[in-house]
C-alpha cells in the first residue's frame, strides 16, 4: 500500500484533502468550555415542608427517603439536608451504571413513599447538572418594582427563547404576593380568626366546572366561576353574616395589597434595587454561543429601552472561557513556527514544511475523532494537540531522514518505498509503545480523572492519524521534492558546529562508558535522592492548580433570626471595604482601569450555607478581566477581608469564586455520631484545630444552631374545652405562619394569595399570650390558658448521609501560605483519630480534594504500571530479548529527576497534571532509546565491544534525538513561559514533559550506554553472532 499510495499520482493528495475536509467540517461544532464535563450524575430530592422545624423535616422527610430509596441500583451516596420548611437530598451515582435508569428507580421509589405527612408537598425528584450557568442579565431602573417586574417577565421569555439556553431563573424581587393582613382585634371584635378567614375566602373564591347539559341540538358545559383576582374584587368577598342581616366584606376586616414577599429576597446593582435574572445553558450548547446570544439581546434591548431602565450582563462566568482557549491557541502557534523552525535548521525549508504537514492532519484527525465521541475544546483538550505538535513530527522525521538516505542517489518509487519500510518496524513500535501508555490513562478514575482523561485520548487520535500521513501522504510528497540542492554557507557551517556539538556528546558518552559503575551509582542515589525529597515534603503536593476567573463572592451568615436590617449593616461594611480595596488597587492595574467592574447584592442567598433568609446574603463582584489585571484573586481576597476586619455578630464570612472545581473542596473532614450535642461539640472542636494551620480561610461547619424557638404544647385541662393539639396548631399557623391559598393567574402572571396577621399583632411573646383561639363549641380562650411555652433553640439544618447524621466541616486553603493535602493528612493522622478515641460511637470520613486525588492518583498509578508491562511486551518482542528492554524502561525513572526538580527550580507543587505529564513521558523516552539501543545491537553484530557500540550509537543516534526532542520541547515551550494566570492549571503537565524529557535526554545519552556497558560486565557475551542474534 505504502508503495502504490507512494506511486500514485493524486491518492496521497486525495487522502489528505479528505482529512483536513473532515477536520474542517467536525472543529466547527465541538463545543468550547474550560474542563470536560467531571461531574458525578446526581439526582435531587426536594420536599417543601412549609413552616416545619429541622429536627422535625429530618424525622418525617428524611428517615422515609432513606429508607425509601437505599435499595436503588447503583447508589453510592445518598445526602438529605433537612432544613427549617424543606427537606433536599442529593443522590449520588455509582460510575458505570445508566444515568437514565437510575433516576427513574429513584422516581418510583419515591412516588412509592406513603408516610410523608399531610402538610408536607409531593416529592420532586430531577437530575443535576443538565445545565450550566453561563451569566446573569440585570435588570434596574427608575421605575417602581412592579414595573420592572413585568418587564423583566418578558426579557426571561425572550432569553429563555434564545437556542441553547436551558433555564432561566429570576431572583431580587421574590414571588407576586396579594396579601391579606388583618389586625387581631378587629378580628375577636367580630368572633373570627386567621383560620377562618382563610376558610372563608377559599369557600367564595373558586371557578369549577359544574357538569354538562345534554340536549338534543348541543351540550352545554356549566362552569362555577367566582374567582377574584384583583384588590379590588377580593375586597367583595362576604367572609360573615352580621345579626342584623348586613354582611361583613373581607375588605371591611383586612387590608390587601399586591406586593414581592419574602421582604429578604432582593438584589441590587451598586446599589441601585434590581431583577436578576440567571441564564443556563443546556449541557449540549456551546457556552460562548449562548453568551453571545445573550449579549446580543441585552446590547438590542439597550438600544431600543429608554433611559430609565438599564439592562446589563452582570456575572459572565463565560467569556473567560474564550480567553483562555485563545491563549493556548496562541501558543500552539507559536509552538508550531518555532517547531517548522527548528526543523528547517536540519533539513531544508520546503523539506521540512512536507514534513511538518503531519500536524495539520493529526489535529484533524483529533478533531473528527472529538466530534464522533462528543469531546470538547477545553483546556485538557487544546494541551494534548500542544502535545502533539512536538510528538506527531517524530515520526515524520525518522521516515524522512530513511527516505532522504535511500533517496541519495535518485528518487525514485522503490527507494522511497525502501526508506519507508527499513524505518517502519522502529515507527511502529514507538506508536505501540505510546498506546501502551497512554490507552490506560484513558481510564481514570474520580472527578480528577473525568478531566485529565481526555488528554491521552486526543493525543493517541492525533498520533494515529499522523501515522496514516507518515506512511501514505508523506512519501509521495517527499518524492517529489528530493531535488539535489547546493547547501548555503549557512548550513555548512549550522552543520559544521553541530557535528562538533555531537562529537563533544559522543566524548562525554565515552567517558561516562569508562566510569560506568560510578556513573550508574551516581544515577541511582540521583533516584533516591529525589524520592526523599518527595517523601520529605521538598515538594508539595496537591489536587490541581487553582486557576482565576472573573468573578468573586462574599458570603454572610449571622445568626439564624437575625432581622434583614442587622445583615443590612453588616453587608454594608462588606461592600464599603470592597470600594477601599478598588481605590488602592485600581491605580496598580493597566492604564489605571478600575479593578471592580460592579457590585451585585443578593440578600436572603448563600451558596456556601445552603440556606436562605433574612439572616444571609452575597455580594459579588465583577472584576477587570484575568488576562487584564494584575492582582490575582488571592491577593484581592486577602486585601479584602483585611479591609473588612471584624463584622460583629457574623458567624462565617467566606470570601470565594462562584462554583468549585474538578479538584473539589480544599479541605472537607465529614464526623458522624448518632446524638446532635455530641456531633456539634465535636465538630466546633474540629473546626478550633483546623483554624490553627496556616493558610485555611472559608471554614464553615454545616452543623448550625436554628433561629430562638418558642415550643407550645397544650396544658392539663385543654382537652376538657374540646380542644386538640392539631386544632390550636393549625389556628397558630394560620394566624403566625399565614395560609397560603390558590394561586391566582392574571393571563401569564401568577400570584401567590396569603392570608395573616398584621405585623404589628405577631411581633412580640405578648402577642401570643393573648392570642384567641377558638373552641370548637363557639367562643375562645387565650392561648396562654390553654398552653405551656418552653424557650428553646433548634437546629437551623440538620445532615444525614447515608442514613447516619453527619457533620461536614468544609475550608478552602491559600496555596501561597498552606498546602491543603498537607493539612488533611496530618488532621487524619493525628487530631481525628484522637477526637474519636476521646468520643464513643464518633466516626469520621475524609472528602473533598484529598478523596478525589486518592483515587484520581491510584488510577494514574494503575494506568501507569499497566503502560510499563506493555511497553516491556512491545519492547521484548522486537529486541526479542528479555534483559535489553529493562535497560531501555531504566530511562523511565531517569526522567522522573527531570519532573521532580523541574517543579522545584519553577516553584509548582506536584499535582494530578503533574502526575499525567510524568505517566505520558514513559511513552516519549522510551523511543529515544528504543534508537540508541537498536544501534547499539547493530555495531554489536558488527563485531564492536559494548563500551565501542554504545559510544558509536550515541554519535550516530546525536541528530534525530536531538531534532525529535527539540521539536517536543519546542512545540510546548510557549506555554512553559507563559505567564498569564490562566495557565496556572496546565504548567504543571508542560513542566514534567519538557524538564522530563530535557533530563531523560541527556541521561539516555550518558547513563542508557554505561548501563549497557555495565551490563556486558556482569554477563559477557559468548560470540557475536550469538549476540547479534540476542539483539535482534
Amino acid at each position: 500500500m505504502i508503495r502504490w499510495f507512494t506511486g500514485h499520482p493524486t491518492a496521497g493528495n486525495l487522502l489528505l484533502l479528505l482529512f483536513l475536509a473532515a477536520g474542517v467540517f467536525a472543529a466547527p461544532g465541538l463545543l468550547r468550555e474550560t474542563f470536560p464535563d467531571f461531574r458525578a450524575v446526581e439526582a435531587e430530592i426536594t420536599v417543601p415542608y412549609r413552616g416545619a422545624a429541622a429536627e422535625d423535616v429530618e424525622t418525617a422527610i428524611c428517615a422515609p427517603l432513606w429508607d425509601g430509596v437505599q435499595g436503588v441500583e447503583g447508589l453510592e451516596t445518598f445526602t438529605c439536608t433537612a432544613q427549617t420548611g424543606r427537606a433536599r437530598a442529593v443522590a449520588t451515582m455509582t460510575p458505570g451504571n445508566d444515568a437514565l435508569r437510575f433516576v427513574n428507580s429513584l422516581r418510583t421509589e419515591v412516588s412509592a413513599i406513603d408516610s410523608f405527612p399531610d402538610r408536607a408537598d409531593p416529592a420532586v425528584v430531577r437530575e443535576l447538572h443538565r445545565s450550566d450557568p453561563v451569566s446573569s442579565v440585570a435588570i434596574s431602573g427608575d421605575l417602581p418594582l412592579g414595573e420592572l417586574d413585568l418587564y423583566a417577565d418578558a426579557l426571561s421569555d425572550r432569553l429563555t427563547a434564545l437556542p441553547g439556553v436551558a433555564r432561566v431563573t429570576r431572583g431580587g424581587l421574590g414571588a407576586r404576593t396579594l396579601s391579606i393582613t388583618t389586625d387581631r382585634a378587629v378580628l375577636d371584635s367580630h368572633g373570627l380568626t386567621p383560620a377562618a378567614l382563610a376558610a372563608a375566602i377559599a369557600a367564595q373564591n373558586i371557578d369549577l366546572p359544574a357538569g354538562t347539559l345534554e340536549g338534543p341540538g348541543a351540550d352545554l358545559t356549566l362552569r362555577f366561576t367566582a374567582e377574584r383576582d384583583t384588590t379590588i374584587t377580593l375586597a367583595t368577598i362576604p367572609v360573615l353574616v352580621l345579626p342584623n342581616g348586613a354582611t361583613l366584606t373581607l375588605g371591611d376586616v383586612a387590608v390587601i395589597e399586591e406586593g414581592f414577599e419574602p421582604p429578604q429576597d432582593r438584589a441590587f446593582v451598586d446599589g441601585t434595587p434590581a431583577i436578576v435574572i440567571d441564564v443556563a445553558k443546556a449541557l449540549d450548547a456551546d457556552a460562548l454561543r449562548v453568551l453571545d446570544g445573550v449579549a446580543a439581546l441585552v446590547a438590542e434591548e439597550t438600544a431600543r429601552l429608554p433611559g430609565t431602565i438599564m439592562v446589563e450582563v452582570v456575572q459572565d462566568v463565560t467569556s473567560i472561557i474564550r480567553d483562555r482557549l485563545v491563549m493556548l491557541v496562541q501558543n500552539g502557534v507559536i509552538g508550531l513556527v518555532l517547531v517548522v523552525a527548528v526543523m528547517s535548521l536540519f533539513f531544508r525549508p520546503g523539506f521540512a514544511i512536507w514534513a511538518a504537514m503531519g500536524l495539520p492532519v493529526a489535529f484533524a484527525g483529533a478533531f473528527v475523532w472529538m466530534a464522533l465521541t462528543g469531546l470538547s475544546l477545553n483546556m485538557m483538550t487544546l494541551v494534548a494537540l500542544l502535545m502533539a505538535i512536538g510528538i506527531v513530527m517524530d515520526d515524520s522525521i525518522v521516515i524522512a531522514d530513511s527516505i532522504a538516505v535511500h533517496a541519495a542517489k535518485g528518487a525514485t518509487v522503490e527507494t522511497v518505498a525502501a526508506g519507508v519500510a527499513a524505518v517502519a518496524p522502529g515507527v511502529i513500535s514507538s506508536f505501540l509503545t505510546t498506546l501502551a501508555v497512554f490507552l490506560p490513562l484513558a481510564f481514570l478514575a474520580g472527578e480528577l480523572g473525568a478531566v485529565l482523561e481526555v488528554l491521552p485520548v486526543v493525543l493517541l487520535a492525533a498520533l494515529a492519524a499522523s501515522l496514516v500521513e507518515a506512511f501514505l501522504i508523506l512519501p509521495h510528497h517527499l518524492k517529489g521534492g528530493m531535488k539535489e540542492t547546493k547547501p548555503s554557507r549557512f548550513r555548512i557551517r549550522f552543520d559544521a558546529g553541530f557535528d562538533a556539538l555531537r562529537e563533544g556528546m559522543g566524548r562525554l558518552a565515552d567517558t561516562a562508558i569508562r566510569g560506568r559503575w560510578l556513573v550508574a551509582g551516581l544515577a541511582i542515589g540521583a533516584l533516591i535522592l529525589t524520592v526523599g525529597a518527595l517523601g520529605g515534603g521538598v515538594v508539595k503536593r496537591e489536587a490541581m492548580p487553582e486557576i482565576d476567573g472573573d468573578v468573586l463572592e462574599a458570603r454572610l451568615m449571622l445568626p439564624a433570626g437575625t432581622p434583614l436590617a442587622r445583615t443590612g449593616q453588616a453587608v454594608a461594611q462588606v461592600e464599603a471595604a470592597l470600594d477601599r480595596v478598588n481605590a488602592r488597587l485600581t491605580p496598580e492595574q493597566p492604564e489605571a482601569q478600575a479593578l471592580v467592574i460592579r457590585r451585585i447584592t443578593r440578600l436572603g442567598r448563600n451558596l456556601s450555607a445552603g440556606e436562605s433568609g433574612a439572616h444571609v446574603a452575597t455580594v459579588a463582584v465583577d472584576l477587570l478581566g484575568a488576562e487584564t489585571r494584575t492582582s490575582t484573586l488571592d491577593e484581592i481576597v486577602t486585601l479584602w477581608r483585611e479591609e473588612i476586619g471584624a463584622l460583629p455578630g457574623v458567624n462565617s464570612l467566606i470570601l470565594t469564586e462562584p462554583g468549585i472545581g474538578p479538584q473539589g473542596i480544599a479541605v472537607e473532614l465529614r464526623l458522624s455520631h448518632p446524638d446532635l450535642a455530641t456531633l456539634e461539640a465535636a465538630g466546633r472542636a474540629t473546626l478550633a484545630e483546623l483554624e490553627t494551620y496556616a493558610g485555611v480561610r472559608n471554614a464553615i461547619p454545616d452543623l448550625r444552631p436554628g433561629a430562638p424557638e418558642l415550643r407550645l404544647s397544650l396544658s392539663q385541662g385543654a382537652e376538657a374545652l374540646g380542644l386538640t393539639a392539631t386544632d390550636v396548631a393549625g389556628q397558630l399557623r394560620a394566624a403566625f405562619l399565614g395560609t397560603q391559598l390558590a394561586e391566582i393567574r392574571r393571563g401569564d402572571l401568577v400570584w401567590d394569595l396569603e392570608v395573616r396577621l398584621a405585623d404589628g399583632d405577631r411581633a412580640t411573646r405578648a402577642d401570643l399570650s393573648v392570642f384567641e383561639i377558638a373552641l370548637p363549641g363557639g367562643g375562645t380562650v387565650p392561648l396562654s390558658s390553654i398552653a405551656e411555652v418552653i424557650e428553646a433553640r433548634g437546629w437551623g439544618s440538620i445532615t444525614r448521609r447515608n442514613g447516619l447524621r453527619t457533620l461536614t466541616v468544609a475550608a478552602d486553603v491559600d496555596g501561597r501560605i498552606g498546602n491543603a493535602d498537607a493539612i488533611t493528612a496530618r488532621l487524619a493522622e493525628g487530631f481525628l483519630p484522637d477526637l474519636v478515641a476521646t468520643t464513643p460511637g464518633l466516626t469520621f470520613d475524609i472528602g473533598g480534594q484529598a478523596a478525589n486525588s486518592a483515587e484520581t492518583v491510584a488510577s494514574i498509578l494503575r494506568g501507569f504500571l499497566i503502560g510499563l508491562v506493555g511497553i516491556y511486551l512491545v519492547l521484548s518482542f522486537q529486541f526479542r530479548s528479555y534483559i535489553e528492554p529493562l535497560i531501555v524502561m531504566i530511562t523511565i525513572p531517569l526522567a522522573f529527576l527531570g519532573v521532580i526538580w523541574g517543579h522545584v527550580l519553577m516553584g509548582y507543587n506536584i499535582s494530578m497534571p503533574s502526575l499525567v505529564g510524568a505517566a505520558s513521558l514513559a511513552g516519549i523516552v522510551v523511543n529515544n532509546a528504543i534508537l540508541l539501543v537498536g544501534v547499539i545491537n547493530a555495531r554489536r553484530v558488527e563485531g564492536l565491544s559494548a563500551a565501542l557500540a554504545a559510544g558509536e550509537a550515541v554519535r550516530s543516534r546525536f541528530r534525530p534525538i536531538f531534532v525529535s526532542v527539540s521539536t517536543t520541547i519546542m512545540g510546548m515551550a510557549p506555554l512553559l513561559l507563559e505567564t498569564s494566570t490562566q495557565a496556572q492549571t496546565l504548567k504543571p503537565l508542560v513542566i514534567s514533559v519538557v524538564f522530563g524529557l530535557l533530563a531523560a535526554t541527556v541521561l539516555i545519552l550518558l547513563v542508557l550506554p554505561a548501563f549497557y556497558a555495565a551490563l556486558e560486565d556482569v554477563r559477557p557475551r559468548k560470540q557475536n553472532n550469538t549476540a547479534g542474534n540476542e539483539g535482534h
